[in-house]
């Protein structure tokens, strides 16, 4: 992972922390309390998904060599 790649990480987890959890504030606030968790959930989830596909999912876990 590149330095660009570590920036790039960090701004995503950042942003799908503060946009999901200040969207949640904001509408519990205003008494839109289950629409506030739903934003929450939904955002973490994407973000995690985001994650999942971009990081995660081409890493090879596969055992490699002759097979011995």
């Amino acid at each position: 992972m590149s330095i660009d790649e570590r920036v790039l990480f960090a701004v995503v987890l950042a942003i799908g922390v503060v946009l999901p959890g200040g969207a949640n504030y904001a509408l519990s606030s205003l008494g839109f309390e289950t629409a506030g968790t739903a934003v929450w959930a939904l955002g973490y989830l994407g973000v995690a998904l985001f994650v999942w596909y971009r990081w995660i999912r081409p890493l090879d876990f596969g055992a490699h060599g002759d097979g011995s």
